[in-house]
């Protein structure tokens, strides 16, 4: 169902709003009234007394609306008439800022995209502006980024530019633009628009809060076709490029896997306990890269071990040596693949030629997965 609550789009004013032409009817008879041009004013008060044109004055001035005397400063006439005389400057209006400007911009795109105003029909977007929501995120993303090289704007630019990024990866899972691809659509890849934001936020956040939050940003929201949450993960790492940031990526890491591990689970199979299990897979997975770039591969592969979520030990051994495979760590995929093997797990037919070839060839293979 539609809702009535925004403003349309179109700024154009109903016909109504044209002022009608002033008539007076007389008799059933129109007649259009005529007013006095300033000429002929001027004409008339100059055969008046002083005492004519001070009851005139005194009875205009009560039949003024408020709203007139303020606009035009009649007081200020009255009281100083010799001001008529010398240039009067014109109020200023106050101009609204360009980060104003992009922040209603922005926030109403948002709400009418998430209430399908730019897919069903609605009285908001007209059918010919639907399409063009591709154009505005565009021009909203440029001008974000342009706009937050002012003095005091990143902190705004960056909420506004996430809540942007926010919504084009909810369209990944939920319609709300008649494309296949959101990002695609824009020419931005989502891996490129997640760097963008987390730039902005990184210059206005604290370290602690800006690594729990990119975090969250990377394991809370859908991905396009096209991207991996790997993907995702090695933009953080981008800006975790101290020990201590890694250290405090970590730590970040293990505290929301603990909290989300003591989130009560609901009924097998559905849909919310699948996304618990990619969260906690995705938050282990960036644990282990960042004690992989800390160089304490025995500690990453450990933590890998005792947290990732899935039943079939095959699987977690094909994920674990594919992730030994990135990081080209042949002494300790043999040694993990040769567990498996006194475990009692069979691994797939891919991972017995990788460990084959690599045995034989002593490193491993660059282009078998």
């Amino acid at each position: 169902m539609v809702e009535s609550q925004p403003r349309p789009l179109d700024n154009s004013e109903p016909d109504s709003a044209i002022t009608p032409s002033r008539v007076l009817v007389v008799g059933g008879n129109s007649t259009e009234l005529s007013l006095m041009k300033i000429s002929e004013v001027r004409s008339v008060i100059e055969k008046y007394s002083e005492d004519q044109l001070r009851v005139i004055i005194s009875e205009l001035y009560k039949a003024m609306p408020k709203a007139t005397k303020e606009e035009n400063d009649i007081d200020g006439i009255l009281k100083n008439p010799d001001s008529l005389t010398q240039p009067r400057p014109k109020p200023r209006q106050k101009e609204m800022s360009d980060i104003e400007l992009l922040k209603y911009e922005t926030e109403r795109f948002v709400d009418y995209a998430y209430k399908q105003y730019y897919f069903v029909p609605n009285r908001f977007v007209s059918k010919q502006n639907r399409p063009k929501w591709r154009f505005i995120v565009k021009r909203l993303y440029k001008d974000l980024l342009a706009t937050s090289a002012g003095e005091g704007n990143i902190p705004e630019a960056a909420r506004l530019l996430e809540k942007l990024y926010q919504l084009l990866c909810y369209s990944c899972n939920y319609v709300l633009f008649s494309a296949y691809d959101s990002f695609k659509s824009i020419g931005v890849e989502q891996e490129e628009f997640f760097r963008r934001v987390l730039a902005l936020k990184y210059h206005c956040e604290d370290k602690n809060t800006f690594t729990k939050n990119a975090l969250l940003l990377m394991v809370n929201n859908p991905l396009n076709r096209y991207t991996l949450r790997e993907n995702l993960m090695e933009v953080i790492l981008e800006f975790a490029k101290t020990p201590d940031l890694r250290e405090m990526t970590i730590a970040n890491c293990r505290e929301l896997i603990e909290t989300i591990k003591r989130e009560p689970f609901l009924q097998k199979g559905r849909q919310s306990d699948y996304e618990r299990k990619e969260k906690l897979n995705g938050l282990t997975k960036m644990t282990f890269l960042c004690y992989a770039r800390l160089y304490e591969y025995q500690e990453a592969i450990s933590y890998f071990k005792a947290n990732y979520c899935e039943a079939n030990q095959e699987i977690a051994l094909y994920v674990l040596l594919r992730m030994l495979s990135g990081l080209n760590q042949k002494d300790h995929f043999l040694q993990e693949y040769e567990k498996a093997l006194e475990n009692g797990i069979t691994p797939r037919e891919t991972l017995k030629k990788i460990y084959r070839s690599t045995k034989e060839k002593g490193e491993l293979p660059a282009n078998l997965w």
